[in-house]
Parts: structure tokens; sequence; C-alpha cells
């Protein structure tokens, strides 16, 4: 799975105005500019800076793509079928929980990297981002 997304200055903007009444979505999007769009990078700087442990630990596969696997697991699901109409920010809250579950991490911290996430599937498109998965 390829982990690179690239968001311009202008996706951001969009994702800005998309997720405006989202306080946690919106202090992703500043972090994911800091990073100047790139998903991975961001997604992993909001771990660390929350210290979420093992985002360095793993040689193997970027600690993102980790997390990208664990949500196609959940997500992918056909109980979560409606949200594919919808996307963001429908997407953000189930994927807050499952990142919260699978990362023990307090729901402040899903919720900020729920964020990446969410945009990396809205980008590949949830058909493609699900076709490694084993539930679809």
């Amino acid at each position: 799975m390829e982990d690179q997304i690239q968001l311009t200055p202008q996706q951001i903007a969009k994702y800005r105005a998309e997720l405006a009444d989202n306080t946690d979505a919106l202090a992703a999007l500043d972090v994911i500019e800091e990073w100047e769009g790139d998903l991975a990078d961001a997604a992993e700087s909001i771990a660390t800076r929350n210290g979420i442990e093992g985002v360095e630990d793993n040689a193997d596969f970027r600690w993102f793509v980790i997390v990208l696997n664990k949500c196609r697991d959940s997500i992918c699901q056909p109980k979560y079928e409606t949200l594919r109409e919808k996307y963001l920010p429908a997407l953000i809250p189930p994927l807050t929980d499952i990142i919260a579950g699978c990362f023990m991490c307090p729901p402040g911290v899903a919720g900020l990297l729920s964020t990446p996430v969410a945009i990396y599937i809205q980008e590949e498109g949830m058909d493609k981002f699900c076709q490694n998965s084993s539930h679809c």
C-alpha cells in the first residue's frame, strides 16, 4: 500500500471548510499544513506529540500504514457501507473509535489521528481503500 498522499494548500483549505465545526479535525489540519500536506508525517507527528508509543519502532512498516491497515480491517466491514456515500465528516467518528480501541489512546488523541486517516481514505477513495480488505 502506498502511504504517500500529499495535500496541496488548496486541498487543505477545502478540508478546513468541510470540517469547520470539528475542532479536533481543524487542529489536525494545522499539523498537516505544518508537514506540507504529508498525511503520514502529520499523523506520526500527532501521535508522537501525544505520547503514543511505537511510532518510531517498526522498520518494516511506517506507523501510519499500520494505522491504515487496522482501520481498513474495521471500516471496510459491511456495517459501515453507508459511510461510503458520505465519507467526510461522517467517517471521522467511527475512525476515532477504532483508533482509540486499537491503539489504546485517549479519545481526544484518537480524534486528532482520525482526521489524516479519514482524509487519506477520501483521497484514495473508499472502494480502492477497501480492495485489500478481507471484509469486502
